[in-house]
């Protein structure tokens, strides 16, 4: 008993020392220099004799390696990877009452590091032991989480029956291109993977349902899809108003896109079905033709079904309403002439930037449609900025995903484990075309206020929920890695 608090104890430590200077390291991107970071890391595991390769992207763009390897003959499997991003966004110092990359810890019971404005970027009034700063939650704290969760699988001498990497890379902020997928391109025989741990899901007693502990271990996410609508009319003087002024058309296409609050829905996130097989499998299941006769496959259950079967009512709120829509946010307008623009001049160009977030099975072809059909102006020009991976649903009768499930009820019996859908992009997309099992999950208890803070001017994380992740993630580990 004794060495299981000693052990504890030192972990409580170490959990919080490293996550301070962790989050000390201003990885902003842009620029999204991580070269610092992976410093930073490779010492850890230089001291406790892990071996680290490093390699670099794009000048500033530092990727760290270090693999544990199998002790057990023969093998289970391929790897497992504990997978993060070292950038996080950027920080407008002027909203956070204290520096962003200064790390304040916040305890209410004594008083310690509470500042004059407790909501403004540095801890609440009534919270214990929460580390306040850029990337605390997305995603640093459950960095160490893992990393806590890797180093005591070495020094315990856990017996492995497959190698475990742990892999910090830059660029998911912007998109993964110099990162993750990056070392998809260039160095995947180094990693070629059976799972990954990725970020996605979490606990929560609120967000997903009222009064009930709900875990969700992310299997997808959404597809992105960025347009831009430009309206294009007559230029003119702002004292004699026409008709072709390009502001009036594209302001009652957007009120008539916005007023359909029932989207086009394909609820239809079906289960991966292999690693060659994912896409065809996905729209198979949702009743495409599957020969030329247009014979249609009885449909399954889609992953938000299985979510509704296995939590019951969804609270209210716009996380569980972006899980269950296709949804459109306006986030960006621009017109005008002149710089500032000129009040009494009517442009002859307006355009608008839509960020579209697409239930699996939806194609973007399918989308672009729907979206040209509620703006409702066929003289509009719709231009596609950007579009993720058609998404894949990975399966969950795997060890690991059963044994992140069982760590999860061990420490608290009446939580509700359910693969989840993500309304937001991770890296883990990048790996579920190639067949890997990937997984996204912070598994802890987190407050609606900390998700909320991801990227905001608030941003927070217990240490105690990274403490807890870390028993997680070592329990499952452990249990999917024996003989």
């Amino acid at each position: 008993m004794f060495a299981q608090r000693s052990m504890r104890a030192q972990t409580v430590d170490e959990a919080t020392r490293l996550l301070q200077e962790y989050v000390r390291i201003d990885t902003s991107n842009p620029p999204g220099d991580t070269r610092k970071a992976a410093d930073f890391l490779a010492g850890i595991f230089q001291r406790d004799g892990i071996r680290v390769e490093r390699y670099e992207s794009a000048p500033g763009k530092a990727i760290l390696y270090a693999r544990l390897k199998t002790t057990l003959s023969p093998p289970a499997g391929k790897p497992i990877v504990l997978l993060h991003h070292m950038d996080v966004v950027p920080a407008d110092r002027s909203q956070w009452s204290t520096d962003p990359f200064t790390p304040v810890i916040t305890d209410a019971e004594r008083g310690v590091g509470v500042p004059a404005e407790p909501n403004r970027g540095a801890g609440a009034p009534g919270v214990n032991n929460v580390l306040w700063g850029r990337g605390a939650m997305d995603m640093k704290g459950q960095a160490i989480a893992q990393l806590l969760a890797f180093l005591r699988l070495k020094r315990q001498n856990v017996p492995l029956n497959r190698d475990v990497i742990l892999l910090a890379h830059p660029d998911e902020e912007v998109g993964g291109a110099m990162g993750a997928r990056w070392m998809i391109a260039n160095h995947y025989a180094e990693l070629d993977p059976e799972y990954v741990i990725d970020e996605g899901g979490f606990g929560s007693r609120e967000l997903f349902a009222a009064g009930k502990l709900v875990y969700g271990i992310a299997v997808a996410e959404k597809k992105i899809v960025w347009l831009k609508v430009r309206a294009e009319g007559v230029a003119g003087h702002g004292s004699q108003p026409n008709d072709q002024n390009p502001n009036d058309r594209l302001v009652r296409a957007v009120a008539r896109l916005l007023s359909e609050s029932d989207v086009a829905k394909t609820d239809v996130a079906r289960p991966f079905q292999g690693r060659e097989s994912g896409g065809p499998a996905l729209r198979q299941a949702q009743g495409t033709p599957s020969s030329s006769r247009g014979e249609r496959p009885a449909l399954q259950p889609s992953l938000v079904d299985v979510m509704r079967a296995r939590v019951g009512t969804f609270a209210t709120n716009k996380f569980t309403h972006a899980i269950q829509q296709s949804t459109i946010a306006v986030t960006w307008l621009r017109s005008g002439v002149g710089d500032p623009p000129k009040i009494n001049v009517i442009p002859s160009v307006a355009e608008v930037g839509l960020d579209c977030r697409v239930l699996p099975g939806t194609t973007k072809d399918e989308w672009i449609a729907e979206v040209a059909r509620r703006l409702g102006d066929p003289s509009l020009k719709i231009e596609l900025i950007n579009e993720s991976d058609d998404p894949i649903v990975t399966p969950q009768d795997t060890p690991l995903y059963r044994n992140l499930e069982a760590a999860i009820k061990a420490r608290h019996p009446d939580a509700i484990v359910t693969p989840m859908l993500i309304p937001y992009g991770t890296d883990s997309n990048a790996f579920r075309p190639r067949g890997v099992k990937s997984y996204g999950i912070f598994p802890a208890i987190l407050s609606a206020d900390t998700i909320a803070g991801m990227h905001g001017d608030a941003e927070h994380v217990s240490l105690d929920s990274v403490r807890e992740a870390a028993e997680v993630f070592f329990e499952a580990l452990r249990a999917t890695l024996a003989k």
